[in-house]
């Protein structure tokens, strides 16, 4: 037989010594997931940012840099740009220093022409158009602003040519996290005659 003392001293938890441990065990437990799961989202929204953040920079980049080193192609037999510049366009046609005639756009999927289209398109001497942006960013409100709408390359005009160009650039990952950056840049073409240099 057992001494009643020693049983006195080996029994277990209580009841309410065990609710409170689980008690105590589940703030634990949901605070860390709770901190977990802001984590995440917080990256996640980070990394929406700066891939919109990424294409914006890239694109504003890339059209200065095509549209600085060209001419405004006033008569543009590339399709869909427009023959004629008016002052505002979704679409702008360039000649670059090559010769190549380069037509950038907004269009959708395929690359049709779309002034409610996702992406900037790149045609290329009439070849296949190629896609400018990344698959996980959108373009949408894409206008180039060209100023004079003569040709001052054959009238003589000492106004240097200028494209304004404004859009938006849309980043997505899943559902619910979305970041739109609008883009703006304004580019001078410092030659009036690119093919008499």
């Amino acid at each position: 037989m057992q001494n009643p003392q020693h049983l006195k001293s080996e029994r277990g938890f209580t009841l309410i010594e065990a609710l409170v441990a689980t008690a105590l065990f589940a703030v634990t437990v949901s605070s860390i997931v709770g901190v977990y799961l802001s984590t995440i989202k917080i990256n996640r929204r980070t990394d929406v940012i700066r891939s919109a953040s990424e294409n914006a920079r890239y694109l504003t980049e890339y059209l200065a840099k095509e549209i600085k080193n060209g001419a405004i192609d006033y008569a543009s037999a590339v399709s869909p740009c427009t023959s004629l510049p008016t002052t505002s366009s979704s679409s702008l046609a360039i000649v670059n220093v090559d010769g190549d005639r380069l037509c950038f756009y907004l269009g959708d999927n395929s690359g049709l022409i779309s002034s409610i289209g996702q992406n900037l398109w790149l045609e290329k001497n009439n070849l296949a158009p190629l896609k400018v942006n990344s698959a996980n960013v959108s373009i949408s409100n894409l206008i180039f602003y060209v100023s004079p709408t003569y040709d001052p390359y054959l009238a003589g005009s000492t106004v240097q040519p200028r494209v304004t160009f404004t859009a938006n650039v849309k980043s997505t990952s899943g559902s619910q996290d979305s970041v739109v950056i609008p883009i703006e840049s304004s580019i001078t073409i410092p030659v009036y005659d690119i093919a008499a240099q």
